[in-house]
């Protein structure tokens, strides 16, 4: 499990430009434009461990991840001797990051291969001397405070290119660019038409299990499920008149009504539309359990409880004052609500024993099902 652990944070942190160094004292070094960090992984929160991590440091900036919540007072303890917690849903958070970090950077690069002039790329491997690409190798650094292995885990592959001086002919040419289009040219995913008011999903099958490792034992397998929501907008405008006098309500809101459990959430999406893009994977489009009319009912009634105001009265009657409190809630009819049927990609991850939600639009750890059937961690 914290190979695992180990084996996340070392891509987050390439993904971000620092270079690795695995320490036999603090998990992981990582170093980026001169400043450093340590990195001490745990399965557990433990607070002796936080500070003789705080004290081999010595002053240094030391990272602490784990992979469950945390506490206010682990926060606060961590804090004082200058220790920055990552709990689960900080490591989620930066496992998203990377993953689009990561999707970004391919495309970029995919998008500067493709503007090199086809003549000037012949040329230019026709005429090259022989040479060989290795991954970038990260030099062990002297450092006071223990010696530090360089990585040994690491998948260290050498690819070898070669090309010979000698003119070829227009066969062996085209031959030789198929090979080297198939051999390094990126993987163009195959995509489907769904004629429904959705989002593309942002992150792929391969990197929805990524996300998920540090919650399930063992994930193997993930389904797309297109989960419907009900979209809704409103404004509130009313006038209510209490004896003499006149309290005015207004307010505006909007969010995202569950269409399966009649959960509310707040979501910043963009990009709704149809038909919507997706990826040629096994997926699902689930039926809402709450039609239209149900919709606008329960909203109507949370909104009028969200803009009930409770005021508070005193009259003057004779040489006694009397105080009277009245609850006051706009109508049904004061309420101009919006509503329109949306379906957000939402992956579900599965382990050997439950599941795992992940949005696929941004990456997030949903921390409830979206449906009430679901099986859930």
């Amino acid at each position: 499990m914290k190979q695992d652990l180990l084996e996340l944070l070392i891509d987050i942190f390439k993904s971000s430009g620092y270079n690795v160094i695995i320490s036999s004292q603090y998990d992981i070094l990582v170093e980026k434009n001169g400043h450093k960090a340590y990195v001490m992984c745990a399965l557990t929160p433990d607070c002796e461990e936080i500070r003789s991590f705080s004290e081999k440091i010595r002053g240094c900036t030391g990272i602490y991840v784990i992979t469950q919540k945390t506490s206010g007072e682990l926060n606060d303890y961590a804090a004082e001797l200058g220790i920055y917690i990552w709990d689960r849903d900080e490591l989620a958070l930066q496992i998203g990051r990377a993953v689009l970090a990561n999707m970004e950077r391919k495309s970029r690069d995919y998008q500067t291969e493709s503007e090199l002039p086809s003549k000037e790329y012949k040329e230019q491997t026709a005429s090259a001397p022989e040479f060989s690409r290795e991954e970038e190798s990260f030099e062990k650094e002297p450092c006071s405070m223990g010696e530090l292995v360089p990585l040994q885990d690491m998948p260290r592959e050498t690819e070898k290119i070669s090309f010979g001086s000698r003119i070829m002919s227009q066969v062996e040419e085209r031959r030789s660019l198929k090979r080297l289009e198939e051999t390094e040219a990126p993987r163009v995913e195959q995509y489907e038409m769904l004629n429904i008011q959705s989002v593309e999903p942002k992150i792929s099958k391969d990197q929805a299990i990524v996300i998920a490792k540090p919650y399930l034992s063992s994930p193997k397998d993930a389904i797309l499920k297109f989960v419907p929501f009900w979209k809704y907008s409103y404004t509130v405008e009313a006038e209510k008149k209490f004896r003499s006098k006149v309290v005015c309500i207004t307010g505006e809101g909007k969010g995202f009504l569950n269409a399966l459990n009649k959960s509310k959430e707040n979501m910043d999406i963009e990009g709704l539309g149809i038909p919507t893009r997706i990826p040629a994977v096994q997926y699902e489009v689930k039926r809402p359990n709450v039609d239209k009319k149900q919709a606008e009912k329960i909203l109507l009634d949370s909104i009028i409880k969200e803009n009930t105001r409770e005021m508070r009265f005193n009259n003057l009657e004779g040489q006694a004052v009397i105080y009277e409190q009245k609850c006051i809630s706009p109508k049904a009819d004061e309420i101009e609500l919006n509503t329109d049927l949306v379906y957000i990609p939402v992956w579900e991850v599965k382990g050997k024993r439950n599941s795992l939600e992940i949005n696929a639009y941004n990456a997030s750890v949903l921390e409830e099902p979206v449906d009430e059937d679901a099986e859930f961690l």
